[in-house]
């Protein structure tokens, strides 16, 4: 009977909890460096996304940065595929000039507990210019 009820307390408590979860958490992402190559990642948990139902807007536009879902390559019965995951973004690119830039990640989940929930993140980057160990925002 105790297992039972510890059962239905995970389950119940699983099924509550659906705002999706972002990692790192916080809005801001690392600082990059003006033309220095810049990479980071951001994860999605608690909510089913495809091409369809996410985006992420990157502004200023011309900032050099742009971003894109992780590419896994599944292998089966001898054949390979390659699948897009929209729950690992990754920002990427050679920022242009100092300043901020705004990452907002938005759209809705899809799935059988909560479908149609909002999704709307935003993230800042910093970013300086380093030259001669000096910092110049």
């Amino acid at each position: 009977m105790k297992k039972i009820i510890i059962f239905i307390i995970f389950f119940v408590s699983a099924c509550a909890n659906p705002a999706p979860n972002f990692s790192p958490k916080g809005s801001n992402l690392p600082d990059g460096v003006v033309w220095q190559d810049y990479l980071a990642e951001i994860e999605i948990t608690n909510a089913v996304l495809f091409k369809k139902n996410i985006d992420v807007d990157i502004s200023p536009i011309d900032s050099g940065l742009k971003w894109k879902p992780e590419v896994n390559t599944l292998k089966r019965g001898g054949r390979e595929r390659e699948e897009e995951d929209y729950h690992h973004i990754i920002i990427s690119g050679k920022p242009k000039k100092i300043g901020e830039i705004l990452i907002h990640i938005h759209g809705y989940s899809m799935g059988t507990s909560t479908p149609g929930s909002q999704i709307d993140k935003k993230y800042m980057i910093r970013i300086i210019n380093y030259e001669d160990g000096v910092i110049y925002r």
